[in-house]
């Protein structure tokens, strides 16, 4: 999927994106960039609110994980993260432009059991690292 494509296909699967106002800024089989804006995710100390981050930060692995099975084939997948490990370095007073590339490059087959590892990042104030299990609905 393009960028274009990416952000119409989670803003209309994934509700929470368009309430935190997550944008897909770019896409590809390899990469994902998503901006997560500070207004509407922003706490009671003006900085980026933990639960808004991490959810942006999942959003971000998940949007990977589901390009990479379109690209590898799949017709109908489905990606779900099953564990996920967050590092808070500093407050952030910003929005933000988290990227996810893949931690090891997975091998999706159709009808086999799959794991992506994910690793996103916003610069070094932000760490995310993720496993999601890929497969195709029937």
């Amino acid at each position: 999927m393009t960028a274009t494509e990416a952000n119409a296909f989670i803003q209309e699967k994934i509700p929470l994106a368009r309430a935190m106002g997550l944008e897909v800024l770019s896409a590809d089989a390899d990469a994902v960039e998503v901006r997560i804006p500070l207004g509407t995710n922003a706490n009671d100390k003006g900085t980026l609110f933990a639960g808004a981050s991490y959810s942006g930060l999942v959003l971000a692995g998940w949007t990977l994980a589901m390009n990479r099975a379109f690209a590898s084939g799949f017709e109908k997948p489905w990606a779900a993260v099953v564990d996920a490990h967050v590092h808070y370095a500093k407050a952030i007073a910003e929005e933000v432009v988290a990227r996810a590339a893949f931690a090891e490059a997975p091998n999706l087959v159709p009808g086999a059991r799959n794991w992506a590892k994910v690793r996103v990042t916003v610069g070094e104030k932000l760490a995310f690292e993720g496993a999601y299990a890929v497969g195709v609905r029937h």
